[in-house]
């Protein structure tokens, strides 16, 4: 189990995965998501199965820290265990949680976890401009590489595609100098 402030993150739990499954199939959620079709029960078994073979991923529950109550989901994916990167992704599906300071907090968990257990050189994200974490992505460090222009469509508009990253070295200095990850 990982320890944050205000969360903590853990493997994910069989009896939990309808809570997950409900969550990401919020239309609320899902237009932040690549895959933007509804999950299925079976679907998400099959996931749960997968993830638990695949050592190119890890996939966490997140949970508020005093009540132990699930929150989200969040992991490291696509992991390339030679060129040490991977993608991140992350949500807190339970309303009472959100702008709380809980995904940004979950997100340092992960992200220490990524550069100081897994020995990882660079983390980065996909996010659309339809977003509003872009923001706490870029409070916490991560530098914009590059935009996909008008690359994602939805409720009825196309929207950029940004792609952003942090780097073991700028995770150390910025650790050091503001204490902020």
């Amino acid at each position: 189990m990982l320890r944050g402030k205000k969360i903590s993150l853990a493997s994910i739990k069989e009896n939990n995965l309808e809570q997950l499954r409900e969550w990401r199939n919020r239309p609320e959620l899902r237009k932040y998501f690549r895959e933007h079709k509804e999950i299925s029960q079976v679907m998400q078994t099959t996931w749960f199965n997968k993830i638990n073979q695949d050592s190119n991923q890890v996939n966490f529950e997140i949970c508020d820290k005093e009540s132990n109550k699930l929150i989200g989901h969040c992991g490291l994916y696509y992991i390339n265990w030679v060129h040490r990167h991977a993608e991140f992704g992350i949500y807190i599906g339970n309303d009472n949680f959100r702008n709380g300071g809980y995904g940004a907090d979950s997100l340092r968990t992960l992200i220490k976890y990524g550069f100081e257990d897994l020995n990882l050189n660079k983390i980065w994200c996909e996010v659309y401009s339809n977003n509003k974490s872009l923001e706490v992505y870029r409070h916490l460090g991560f530098k914009d590489e590059g935009i996909l222009r008008e690359h994602y469509y939805n409720d009825g508009q196309y929207w950029d595609s940004h792609m952003l990253s942090l780097l073991k070295k700028e995770y150390r200095t910025k650790r050091r100098e503001k204490n902020d990850i």
